[in-house]
């Protein structure tokens, strides 16, 4: 019988090796229901697409109802359903409208002093610019392509700080215990700022979008798919299937972050491709980077190859998807390709 100090030597080694799931959980991972991912689905798209989201709805908290907002120049205060409060930037172009708007949404990068900030070029994000966004600026990218730009701080993020990456753990578990998420926090949010946006003067309501960078890619998707004033997308690095996303040693299975992504009602159901796939027949634009240690080339190709045969099922376009060298960043050229992507279907 191994001694107590042999164990506790075993355990404090163990705790430097990359993350790995108990066997229990191993076993689930490669074998979870997934009752309401497409693949299963008997009938046509319409149905599926139903009762898939009436059950991811029935995760969040409140989310249709109208958002109040108050405007101050260029900044932007918005009070959500839950009572939570968001300060962010409104930016519109100076010739006359109505615009197209884009809602752009910011990543999680490892910093939490800042959040809709990140998107703008000002001295706060010069840094995460520069190791993420190679130097730009997405909202000054949107507005010279003609767009109105919306961009709020996540809770947590900026003006929401809430304790930084250590007490993520934490957030997540008092919303869990209180009936909430964070990703069902986030994801209400976002579809109360995308349908403040469609109401706002000199905004075309027919030609809304949203934008993201990794976790902002995540949610660029999933306000797409959850909000019908969001008329096209563009998501960059972050959609792949979930088994291969909590492989041994992957960045998903430290806990923390992953909060931002998970949703508890949902993941025996359906596959992140399949979520995403709620997007029916608008379209889609996926970028993700070779090399990147978050999103597994070959779990994305396989996510995409999902999605696409959704998307078909639902009459839309193929989603347009192609990698880059530049593992998980956003290069300039990408940013670009992104712009005009909604330039063109907006």
């Amino acid at each position: 019988m191994p001694s107590s100090s042999s164990t506790r030597a075993s355990n404090m080694n163990a705790r430097s090796e990359p993350p790995s799931l108990p066997a229990f959980l191993e076993r689930r991972r490669l074998d979870l229901p997934m009752s309401l991912a497409f693949a299963a689905a008997r009938g046509p798209f319409r149905v599926w697409a139903e009762r898939l989201g009436t059950l991811w709805r029935a995760e969040l908290p409140e989310c249709d109802a109208p958002v109040e907002g108050r405007c101050d120049g260029e900044g932007v205060t918005l009070d959500y359903a839950t009572g939570a409060q968001a300060e962010g930037v409104f930016l519109r172009p100076s010739e006359p409208g109505p615009h197209p708007a884009v809602l752009l949404l910011h990543e999680h990068g490892g910093s939490f002093d800042c959040g809709w900030e990140k998107m703008l070029d000002l001295p706060a994000s010069q840094d995460t610019r520069a190791r993420l966004y190679e130097g730009r600026a997405p909202a000054q990218a949107f507005l010279e392509a003609g767009f109105a730009v919306l961009c709020l701080d996540a809770p947590g993020w900026g003006r929401r700080w809430q304790g930084g990456a250590e007490a993520q753990q934490a957030l997540a578990a008092n919303a869990m215990g209180l009936g909430w998420s964070l990703a069902g926090l986030v994801a209400a949010e976002d579809v109360q700022a995308a349908l403040w946006l469609a109401r706002q003067p000199g905004i075309d309501a027919a030609r809304i979008g949203a934008f993201g960078f990794s976790w902002g890619g995540f949610r660029a998707w999933q306000v797409a798919a959850l909000c019908g004033a969001v008329k096209a997308h563009a998501s960059l690095s972050w959609m792949a299937c979930r088994a291969d996303l909590m492989r041994p040693g992957a960045p998903l299975l430290r806990g923390q972050s992953a909060f931002w992504m998970l949703h508890p009602g949902l993941a025996h159901h359906a596959d992140f491709p399949d979520l995403a796939g709620l997007c029916g027949a608008k379209p889609q634009f996926y970028r993700s980077g070779r090399g990147d240690r978050h999103m597994p080339e070959d779990s994305v190709a396989r996510a995409w190859d999902t999605l696409s045969a959704i998307v078909a099922a639902a009459g839309g376009p193929p989603p347009d998807t192609g990698f880059h060298d530049h593992a998980h960043t956003c290069p300039s050229e990408t940013l670009d390709e992104a712009v005009a992507f909604l330039s063109r279907q907006l």
